[in-house]
């Protein structure tokens, strides 16, 4: 079949064109498999063959990791398409704490996504996130990341709206989401939320994608008096030169370097290094990882801002989502 339709050649108002065909196939040799799974793998198995350069024939094999991987992920794109509507997204939250600890500084917050799975238990991003990537589905994701901790921000923490500072990740492809920004500013107005209590991290690998268009996302949101994180760096391909020109109110240094820097020399400079920059720009910086106090010990010598990490607070619930 593939052949005959790469063979096959037609015109079209004086141009000639031809066709190709990726096509999945699954092998019926099991008597018990229902015919919902065999096109399930079907399905799979012909993204395998898109995946793999088009114009070719792949037959499913649970053997075949990509193929195994491209089939969790296209059930985590199904499941996730509904997650809204059935409620299974969860909000938690994790505290950033100034340092020096002790100083009776009030935490701030990141906002952290989990799915309940039909179970019960709450699932981590790194299950489900690649396939919302993949799948386009991240741009909803997101705006209800959003507005719902816009909609519950005094209920989010114990401290109620005691909180300092409420950070929210936001993806590559919502930067992308022309719409985004201004729905951002219309939420603050209609929840009545402070804009500088709400700071959005992006990560060093998006912003130095398309530094111009993260920019003018950026602009909008900053003028309104929102903060700019910028989480991971040293994590990509990082560059203190680009900060510069970057519109930003905080670095987050990302978690390997400061989870080795007690053992690890060249991560230690790295994490000063990093410090010593952000402060000559006039930018507060957080480490994130932080496994020990003597890591906290250290990274208040070096004068870093903020500490975040397991043994600081460990994830909770939001208040709002207890019940």
């Amino acid at each position: 079949v593939r052949r005959c339709i790469d063979g096959y050649v037609f015109i079209w108002e004086q141009r000639s064109y031809t066709i190709s065909a990726s096509i999945g196939g699954v092998m019926i040799d099991r008597p018990d498999i229902l015919v919902k799974d065999l096109l399930t793998q079907a399905d799979t198995a012909c993204y395998m063959a898109k995946e793999l350069g088009r114009n070719r024939v792949h037959f499913y094999s649970e053997r075949d990791d990509d193929t195994v991987r491209r089939h969790g992920e296209m059930e985590w794109a199904n499941r996730l398409r509904w997650a809204v509507d059935e409620q299974r997204l969860v909000l938690m939250y994790q505290e950033i704490w100034p340092l020096p600890l002790g100083t009776g500084g009030a935490p701030g917050i990141e906002v952290l996504l989990r799915f309940r799975d039909e179970a019960g238990q709450l699932v981590v991003p790194g299950v489900f996130m690649p396939a919302a990537e993949r799948y386009g589905l991240m741009p909803v994701v997101d705006r209800w990341v959003v507005e719902t901790t816009l909609a519950h921000f005094n209920h989010l923490h114990p401290s109620g709206a005691g909180v300092s500072m409420v950070a929210i990740n936001l993806s590559g492809a919502s930067i992308d989401d022309e719409l985004l920004a201004g729905l951002i500013l219309g939420w603050l107005r209609q929840y009545k939320v402070e804009p500088s209590k709400v700071c959005f991290e992006i990560t060093e690998t998006v912003a130095v994608r398309n530094l111009s268009h993260v920019v003018r996302f950026m602009e909008p949101l900053r003028a309104a008096g929102c903060r700019i994180a910028l989480d991971d760096f040293g994590a990509g391909m990082s560059s203190f030169t680009y900060l510069k020109n970057f519109p930003l109110d905080v670095i987050k240094i990302d978690g390997s370097f400061v989870r080795d820097m007690l053992t690890d020399p060249v991560s230690h400079l790295m994490v000063r290094a990093v410090t010593d920059i952000g402060h000559r720009l006039g930018l507060e910086v957080v480490a994130e990882w932080v496994a020990d106090l003597e890591t906290v010990e250290a990274l208040m010598l070096l004068g870093v801002n903020h500490a975040q990490g397991f043994s600081l607070h460990h994830p909770e619930l939001a208040v709002f989502q207890r019940d």
